[in-house]
C-alpha cells in the first residue's frame, strides 16, 4: 500500500485492507498475504557461499606464478619439485579458506536483533506468532518494552510512548495518539504510527499493520544501504599492490634468465628448472598464510575485548585510524539515567552508590521520595523484577528502590491515582492525585520552569530552587523539579466520597484549575553517568595521536560537562551546535574541523559530512553509531563501528560491532590494530629477506655459470617449513609497549616502507656475500661433490633465518634490549625449525627427497659461524635507524 497511513481514518485503512478492527485476519487470508508480500523481515545482502571463499584463494598473483611453477615441473619431469609446489598452494588455501569462511560466518551470526514473536489479532482470538509472518491488515497489540514489529497505523492507545532515535535520531520519548494528521510530515512527527524497529517505552497500543519488510521505512532506509558499494581496505590495496609488484619481478627475472640463457645456448630443461628455481625463491610462500593467521589472530583478541569484527580484513584498519567521531551515550557514558543530585528546602545532596542510606529518612526527604514514586508511569515487572518506561521515570524508581525507604509497589496500592494530567512535550509537566492522609495531595513534576510558575511566588524557599537550578543546569544535569499542593476535603466532599456518588473528577473538576499555590519540594538532577574509564581512555588515545570528537544530540551545556569531564580541551578546540553548521559549506567545515572537540545538537545529515570533513585532511576515520539514521556516516567512515545494541542496517553496514557498548572497547581494538600491521610487517621483513638472499645466490650463480647452489624442493622445503613455524610464531606476537605512542600512520603509507626495504637488503647482501664467497671456495678447491655442497647451502640459509628471526621481532629495539621470553611460542617454532631441518639432512628417506647428505662438524662451525655474523650485521643497521629515527 503506497498511501500515506497517518493522513488517514482507521474506518478507511479497515476497509482498503480488508479486515475487521475487532476479528482481525482470518489464517487462510494471513497466509495468501504472506505470499504476496513475502516475510516481513529487513533486507540483507546474500551471503557469500563457501565455493565463492574457496576460489577467492587463488586470486592472488603469487598463487598464480606457484601454480604454473608447479605445471612446469611436471612437463620437464621434475615431479618431486611439482609436488612440494602443490603442497604449498594447498596449505595456503586450506588456511585462508577457514578463515575467511569463520569471518564471513560470525557476520551473519548478527542478524539475531530482530522482533522474534509478537501477540496479534487472528480470527478474533490473541495470537502470538512469529514477526516475520505479520502481513499487511494484522491487528497488533503493543506493549511496554517491546520492539515494534512493522510500520503500524494506531487504532487504539493508553498513555503510549515510543522511542524512535533508530529512525530519527532524536532519543526523546515520542507521546503516540490515535488522530488523523492532515499535513505532509516526517517521520518524526507522525504522532499516531509506530515504526518497525523502534521502541515501545511505556503505555499499550492496538494498531494496523501498515507495511512490512523492505516496504516499512526501516527497510527502505536498510535496502539503499545494503546497495552501496563497500571500498577495499587500506591494507587490502597495498597488500594488493605488493603482490603485483612482487609478480611483475618475477616476470622480468624470468625474462632476464630467458635471454641469458638465450645468449649462453643454455638448454631448455635447463633454463625452465633455473626458471623454477627463481620463482619459487622469490615468492614468500608462506606470506598468505601469516597475513590470514595475523589477521585471524587479530581479529579473535578483539572479540574478546568484546569487539566484533565482521570483516577479516578490517581487523587492520583500526591500526590507521587518527580520528574517532564519538556519541556520548553509551560509549562515553553508561547509557542509562540516573539520579545524581537531588536539593529539598533543607539540604542538597550528591547521590553515590556507596553512601548511607539513613539520610533518606528525613521527613523532607520521604515526602519527596513518596512524591517520585507516585508521580511516575514507569512500571516495576512483578516476575523480573525490572523497572520498564521512560528512562527519567525509570531513574526515579531506580533511585526510591535505592533509598531503601518505601515498597513501591505497596506505596503504588496504598495511594492510588484518582485523576491525572499526562506528561507531553508541549505542556512539559506531568500531574497526579491521590488520597494521602485524609486529605487530598496534587504532585506536579516536570521542567523546573514551569513548576516554578505554578508555585506560591511570595515562597522564601522558591528562590533557593531558582538559583540551584540553574547551577545544576550548568553542571550538565537535566533538571526535574517537583511540587505539591494539599486540598482539604469540606464535609461537604467528604460525605460525597464516603458514599461514592462521584469520582474525583466530578469533585474537583478540571485538575489543572488546581495548578496554582503549589510548594515546590525540590529539585532532581539527572545525568547519565560516565563510564569509569571514559577519562583514561581519552588520555591513551590522545597519547596514540589519535583526534576524539564527541558527536551527539543532546544539549550543548550537558555535551560541555560530559567532554570537560573526560578531559577534552573544549575551552581550546570549541563546540559546535547543528545550528551553526548549517551555516557552514563543506569547504568551510573542512577548515575549522581541526578546531572542534564537540559537535552538540547535531542531526543525522550532519554526521556524514563531518567524516568527510577529517578525510579530506587525510585522516582515516571511526565513527560510532546504532540507528538506521547513522548509517550512511558508518559507510562512509574508514571504518564503522556498530554499537550491539543497535539496529540491524547499522551492524550490516559496520566493520565492527562493539559487544560492549564502550570506547575502551574501540581503544583496545586500535592497539590490537596497529599490532596486526606490525606483525605483518615482520612477517614481511622476514620472509623478503630470505628470498632475497635465495634470488642474489642463485641470480648471481648464474651469471657466474656455476651450477645452481640450492634446488627448487629445497628452497620450498626452507620457505614453507624451515621458516614456517618461526613464522606462525610472529603472527603471535603480543605488541610492543611503544605502539600506542605512536602517531597514526598515513593511510598512503605502503606496508614495506623504506626502512624495512633497507633491512631485507643488508640482511640479503650479509647473507649472500659470506654464502656465495663459501659456495665459489667450495667449487673451487672441490672439497666437497655438489650434493655435499647444496646441503651446505641448504642448511645455511635455514640456520640463518631461524637466527635472525629474533632481530625481527622488533624494528624499535635491539634484540638484545628485549624479554626472550615475552614470546615463548617463538622459541618453540625456532626450536622446531632446527629439528625439522635436521630432518631434512639426516633422515634416510628424506635425504632423496632433498637431494642431501649428512654433515658433519666441520660444516656446522662454518654454518654456525656465518649465522653470528649476520645477526650482528642486523642489529648494528637497526640500532642506527632506532638512532635516527630518535
Amino acid at each position: 500500500m503506497t498511501i500515506d497511513a497517518y493522513k488517514k481514518t482507521i474506518d478507511f485503512l479497515c476497509q482498503t485492507l480488508h479486515v475487521d478492527i475487532h476479528a482481525g485476519l482470518s489464517s487462510v487470508e494471513a497466509t495468501n498475504r504472506l505470499q504476496t508480500y513475502g516475510p516481513n523481515s529487513l533486507p540483507e545482502k546474500r551471503g557469500v557461499s563457501a565455493i565463492i571463499v574457496l576460489l577467492r584463494q587463488f586470486t592472488s598473483p603469487l598463487m598464480f606464478v606457484l601454480l604454473i611453477a608447479s605445471i612446469a615441473s611436471i612437463i620437464i619431469g621434475e615431479k618431486k619439485d611439482a609436488l612440494v609446489i602443490l603442497i604449498a598452494v594447498i596449505i595456503n588455501v586450506i588456511v585462508g579458506f577457514i578463515q575467511e569462511l569463520k569471518a564471513e560466518r560470525a557476520s551473519q551470526a548478527l542478524k539475531s536483533y530482530e522482533v522474534d514473536y509478537c501477540s496479534v489479532l487472528r480470527e478474533g482470538r490473541h495470537v502470538s506468532i512469529e514477526s516475520k509472518k505479520i502481513v499487511p491488515g494484522d491487528i497488533v497489540f503493543l506493549s511496554a518494552g517491546s520492539r515494534v514489529p512493522a510500520d503500524i497505523r494506531l487504532a487504539h492507545t493508553v498513555d503510549l510512548t515510543v522511542e524512535e532515535a533508530l529512525l530519527t535520531g532524536e532519543s526523546k520519548p515520542i507521546k503516540k495518539n490515535t488522530e488523523k494528521l492532515e499535513e505532509t510530515l516526517p517521520i518524526g512527527d507522525r504522532i499516531n504510527m509506530a515504526y518497525a524497529g523502534t521502541y515501545v517505552l511505556s503505555g499499550k497500543a492496538t494498531g494496523i499493520v501498515t507495511h512490512t519488510g523492505m516496504n516499512t521505512e526501516l527497510g527502505k532506509i536498510a535496502g539503499l544501504i545494503l546497495q552501496t558499494h563497500e571500498e577495499a581496505t587500506p591494507l587490502q590495496v597495498q597488500i594488493k599492490r605488493f603482490s603485483w609488484l612482487l609478480g611483475s619481478f618475477l616476470l622480468a627475472i624470468t625474462l632476464l634468465v630467458a635471454l641469458i640463457a638465450y645468449l649462453k645456448n643454455m638448454p631448455l630443461h635447463e633454463l625452465v628448472t633455473i626458471s623454477i628455481a627463481l620463482a619459487v625463491a622469490a615468492i614468500p610462500e608462506g606470506l598468505l598464510v601469516a597475513v590470514t593467521a595475523i589477521l585471524a589472530i587479530g581479529m579473535h583478541r578483539m572479540l574478546k575485548r568484546k569487539a566484533l569484527v565482521r570483516h577479516l580484513i578490517a581487523a587492520e584498519t583500526l591500526g590507521s585510524v587518527s580520528v574517532i567521531c564519538t556519541d556520548k551515550t553509551g560509549t562515553l557514558t553508561q547509557g542509562r539515567m540516573q539520579v545524581v543530585r537531588l536539593a529539598t528546602q533543607e539540604r542538597d545532596i550528591h547521590v553515590h552508590d556507596d553512601m548511607s542510606r539513613d539520610v533518606f529518612k528525613e521527613p523532607d526527604l520521604q515526602e519527596f521520595i513518596q512524591a517520585c514514586i507516585l508521580n511516575n508511569d514507569a512500571d516495576v515487572l512483578s516476575v523480573t523484577d525490572r523497572i520498564i518506561g521512560n528512562p527519567t521515570e525509570i531513574a526515579l524508581l531506580e533511585f526510591a528502590r535505592f533509598t531503601h525507604v518505601y515498597d513501591i509497589e505497596e506505596i503504588v496500592k496504598k495511594f492510588s491515582r484518582e485523576q491525572e494530567i499526562p506528561f507531553s512535550s508541549d505542556i512539559k509537566y506531568m500531574a497526579t492525585l491521590h488520597t494521602l492522609n485524609g486529605q487530598k495531595r496534587l504532585i506536579v513534576k516536570g521542567a523546573p520552569e514551569k513548576i516554578f510558575a505554578m508555585c506560591k511566588q511570595d515562597d522564601l524557599g522558591l528562590k533557593r530552587f531558582v538559583d540551584l537550578s540553574q547551577s545544576m543546569v550548568a553542571d550538565g544535569l537535566r533538571i526535574l523539579a517537583l511540587a505539591i499542593k494539599d486540598i482539604t476535603l469540606n464535609s461537604g466532599q467528604e460525605a460525597q466520597e464516603k458514599q461514592g456518588s462521584q469520582d474525583a473528577k466530578k469533585i474537583f473538576g478540571d485538575l489543572s484549575a488546581q495548578l496554582s499555590d503549589l510548594t515546590c519540594i525540590g529539585l532532581i538532577g539527572i545525568q547519565d553517568p560516565l563510564r569509569s574509564h571514559a577519562a583514561q581512555t581519552i588520555e591513551d588515545l590522545k597519547k596514540a595521536g589519535i583526534h576524539v570528537v564527541i558527536v551527539t544530540g543532546d544539549h550543548k551545556d550537558t555535551a560541555r560537562n560530559i567532554a570537560q569531564s573526560v578531559g577534552l580541551d573544549v575551552a581550546h578546540d570549541g563546540i559546535m551546535t547543528g545550528q551553526d553548521f548549517d551555516t557552514l559549506s563543506q569547504e568551510e567545515l573542512k577548515k575549522r574541523i581541526t578546531e572542534i572537540s564537540v559537535f552538540a545538537r547535531v542531526e543525522p545529515k550532519h554526521k556524514i559530512h563531518i567524516v568527510k570533513a577529517w578525510q579530506e585532511r587525510g585522516h582515516a576515520v571511526a565513527m560510532t553509531g546504532d540507528g538506521v539514521n547513522d548509517a550512511p556516516a558508518l559507510k562512509a567512515a574508514d571504518i564503522g563501528v556498530a554499537l550491539g545494541s543497535g539496529s540491524d542496517v547499522s551492524h550490516e553496514v559496520s566493520d565492527m560491532v562493539l559487544l560492549d557498548n564502550n570506547l575502551s572497547v574501540i581503544s583496545q581494538a586500535v592497539r590490537q590494530g596497529r599490532i596486526i600491521f606490525d606483525n605483518i610487517r615482520k612477517v614481511i621483513v622476514y620472509l623478503m629477506a630470505d628470498s632475497f638472499s635465495e634470488i642474489i645466490l642463485i641470480g648471481g650463480a648464474l651469471v657466474a655459470g656455476f651450477p645452481l647452489p640450492l634446488l627448487a624442493s629445497q628452497i620450498f622445503w626452507i620457505n614453507l617449513v624451515t621458516d614456517g613455524f618461526p613464522n606462525i610464531a610472529l603472527t603471535l606476537e603480543p605488541g610492543e609497549p611503544e605502539i600506542m605512542l605512536e602517531r597514526p600512520r598515513k593511510k598512503t603509507e605502503p606496508v614495506v616502507n623504506t626502512p624495512m626495504k633497507i633491512l631485507i637488503f643488508v640482511i640479503g647482501i650479509v647473507t649472500d656475500i659470506g654464502l656465495f664467497a663459501l659456495y665459489i671456495l667450495l667449487l673451487r678447491y672441490s672439497i666437497f661433490d655438489l650434493p655435499h655442497i647444496r646441503t651446505i647451502m641448504f642448511t645455511s640459509l635455514a640456520i640463518d633465518s631461524l637466527l635472525y628471526v629474533f632481530s625481527v621481532r622488533s624494528l624499535r629495539t635491539s634484540l638484545f634490549r628485549m624479554n626472550p621470553f615475552s614470546n615463548r611460542w617463538l622459541l618453540l617454532a625456532v626450536g622446531a625449525g632446527f629439528l625439522v631441518q635436521l630432518f631434512a639432512v639426516y633422515a634416510p628417506f628424506m635425504q632423496p627427497l632433498f637431494s642431501t647428505v649428512s654433515l658433519g662438524l666441520f660444516e656446522w662451525t662454518i654454518i654456525l659461524s656465518l649465522a653470528l655474523v649476520k645477526l650482528i650485521a642486523i642489529e648494528i643497521t637497526k640500532d642506527i635507524f632506532i638512532a635516527r629515527k630518535k
